[in-house]
């Protein structure tokens, strides 16, 4: 087995147990993917039984809130237990939960991003309308980013990360102590984008799942896009 494939297979197993130890259960299917620094762990198929109960009854927020706060409080644990498996010493972990497809994306992001590769776009492909339409819906959510960044990590998985996005009123509530309801309130609106704009037209691919989350006291976001895979 390859080296690389060696570290995905050892960080899968880790991951598993870690979401066993924690949640109870564990995804149907798990893809993990190393780009550095970037390390992005999708998972499909993961949803709690007590989770469905509450779903049936229409209270997301609950098992939003409920899985934010879990993951909040071991992320440390997390972190150390994942550069326990492998070699990658992760800094920062993001997250973000699609309860209608019953997927979920983790992002870890390793402390020593002078590995950082050159994710440039795929042939053909223009960035500079991805990049308007991107921060004309961050706009309508919060403001203008001071900067925007593309990182193609392959053809169907694009990572943005914005920069400078608060307004004066979202950095009040967060100094109040209300960053996770701010969180909860504005994934919806971020997950319009494909709804209010024809970000597809400038993409390789449609958008099939988008996935968001923020790091509100250094203020800045990554965001992430699950294009459609090609079938050729």
């Amino acid at each position: 087995m390859p080296e690389s494939q060696a570290v995905q297979s050892q960080i899968s197993s880790y991951i598993s147990k870690f979401l066993k130890d924690h949640f109870g259960e564990n995804p149907e299917e798990m893809e993990v993917q190393f780009h550095p620094p970037y390390l992005l762990i999708h998972l499909n198929g993961f949803l709690l039984p007590p989770e469905k109960m509450l779903l049936d009854r229409q209270e997301n927020k609950r098992v939003l809130e409920s899985r934010d706060l879990m993951m909040n409080s071991v992320k440390n644990d997390f972190l150390e237990g994942l550069g326990s498996v492998s070699d990658f010493k992760g800094k920062e972990l993001f997250f973000d939960w699609n309860l209608e497809k019953q997927s979920a994306l983790l992002l870890v992001i390793a402390g020593n991003t002078d590995a950082e590769s050159d994710y440039s776009a795929p042939q053909g492909v223009l960035e500079g309308p991805i990049k308007d339409i991107i921060e004309m819906n961050s706009s309508l959510t919060q403001k203008k980013p001071e900067k925007t960044e593309l990182f193609w990590l392959n053809s169907d998985i694009l990572l943005i990360k914005r920069t400078g996005i608060l307004v004066e009123i979202e950095k009040q509530l967060i100094k109040n102590g209300a960053a996770d309801e701010l969180k909860l309130a504005k994934r919806p609106l971020e997950y319009r984008i494909t709804k209010f704009f024809n970000l597809d037209h400038f993409l390789p691919s449609p958008v099939e799942e988008i996935f968001v989350d923020w790091d509100f006291h250094q203020e800045y976001s990554y965001m992430v896009l699950i294009l459609k895979r090609s079938t050729s």
